[in-house]
């Protein structure tokens, strides 16, 4: 029996082609096989997932968990989207490197003083610049008073 082994080819078109024939042809395998391998990555991640605890209060309930980045920075990923795209080794690698596990209720208590740290130092420095523009100002004020004396003495 001889096989047809054809050159591959540089034609994206024809490449589409070729690639639409194989899995009309094997589309089943292909199911079977997708489903398994997605299955499989599943379970490994509801495996990691159980050896997870909150860092907080030690929440242990997979379901609870929540993944906060330590550092914000626009390269950091969002596990949920890794995971949305059956990703799971990379959501790993970047809950590992660059987040803490915290619980729902922790995660939210977490940002509610963030917030509150972030608000409180605004209106710090709200109350600092309005002291310093009304001393400038209190400043300012008292030299053109002594201006304007001064030019009603020599009236």
């Amino acid at each position: 029996m001889r096989y047809n082994h054809a050159m591959p080819t540089k034609d994206p078109e024809k490449k589409k082609e070729i690639a639409k024939r194989h899995y009309e042809k094997h589309a089943e395998k292909i199911k079977e096989k997708t489903k398994k391998t997605k299955e499989k990555g599943r379970q490994k991640w509801r495996d990691f997932k159980a050896t997870l605890a909150c860092v907080q209060c030690g929440e242990n309930h997979p379901a609870t968990f929540d993944f906060h980045h330590v550092v914000r920075l626009p390269d950091n990923k969002k596990v949920n989207k890794l995971l949305t795209n059956n990703n799971y080794k990379s959501a790993r690698k970047e809950i590992q490197e660059r987040c803490i596990v915290l619980c729902a209720n922790c995660h939210r208590k977490l940002h509610d003083a963030e917030h509150l740290q972030k608000k409180k130092k605004r209106a710090e420095a709200l109350s600092d610049y309005q002291a310093a523009a009304s001393s400038s100002s209190s400043s300012s004020d008292s030299s053109y008073s002594t201006q304007s004396s001064d030019s009603s003495s020599n009236q």
